[in-house]
C-alpha cells in the first residue's frame, strides 16, 4: 500500500511540475489556464487565440482565469492578468481596442515570445456555452462588462475577422487522466488515514 501512495505522489508531482498551465473547470466546460490574476468571487477566462501555425514556434490559443469583484470591464481583466505575469499588449484609442499581444510561453521557449506579427484589431467577443457560439463585445473592450462565469476571448485571424477560428485551449485526455488518478489516490489515503 505504501508504494502505491508513494508512486501516486511521483505521478502528482511530475504531472504538477511538468505541466505549466493547470486544467479548470468553468461552468461545466474545462479550460487550460496558463495563470490567475485578481481576487474575488467572480470568475471568468480570458482567451488569445493567435492563429499562428506558420513557424518553428507555433501559437494557436492561450488562456488566463481571473477573478475580480463589483462592476469590472474586459480591460481590466486583460490589464490584471498582463500585471500579474508574461503576457503584454498594446492597446489603442484609449484602450478600447487590443493592438498586439505578446507572451513568452515557458512550455515552449522562455526566451521565445509569442505575437501576432500584425498591428491592428482583434476580433474580441465571449461564449457562454464553452466556444459553440460566441457574442460579439459591442463595444471597446473598456466599455464591455465583465460577466461571471463567461469565456471572454480574442481572435487574431487577419483573413477572418470573426469568432469563427478562435479556439479555446482544453486540457488534453492524459492531463485529465492524472488529475484523475490523483484525486482517486488522495481519496484512498484519505479513508486509509481513517
Amino acid at each position: 500500500m505504501r508504494t502505491a501512495a508513494f508512486a501516486t505522489s511521483l505521478v502528482l508531482f511530475a504531472f504538477t511540475s511538468a505541466a505549466v498551465a493547470e486544467p479548470y473547470n468553468l461552468n461545466g466546460y474545462w479550460v487550460e489556464v496558463d495563470y490567475w490574476a485578481g481576487a474575488g468571487p467572480n470568475e471568468t477566462i480570458l482567451v488569445i487565440d493567435w492563429n499562428d501555425t506558420n513557424g518553428p514556434y507555433e501559437t494557436e490559443a492561450h488562456a488566463w482565469g481571473y477573478r475580480w469583484s463589483g462592476n469590472q470591464y474586459v480591460s481590466d481583466a486583460v490589464m490584471e492578468i498582463c500585471a500579474a505575469g508574461p503576457l503584454t499588449v498594446t492597446t489603442s484609442y484609449g484602450g478600447a481596442f487590443l493592438n498586439d499581444a505578446f507572451y513568452c510561453d515557458p512550455t515552449i521557449d522562455p526566451d521565445q515570445h509569442t505575437s501576432a506579427g500584425y498591428s491592428g484589431w482583434w476580433w474580441c467577443g465571449s461564449t457562454s456555452d464553452g466556444g459553440v457560439t460566441w457574442v460579439s463585445n459591442g463595444g471597446g473592450i473598456n466599455t464591455e462588462p465583465l460577466d461571471a462565469g463567461v469565456i471572454e476571448g480574442f481572435n487574431m485571424d487577419s483573413g477572418n475577422w470573426t469568432s469563427a477560428t478562435l479556439t479555446i485551449p482544453v486540457p488534453e485526455p492524459a492531463s485529465l487522466g492524472l488529475l484523475l488518478l490523483g484525486v482517486v489516490g488522495l481519496g484512498r489515503r484519505r479513508r486509509r488515514v481513517q
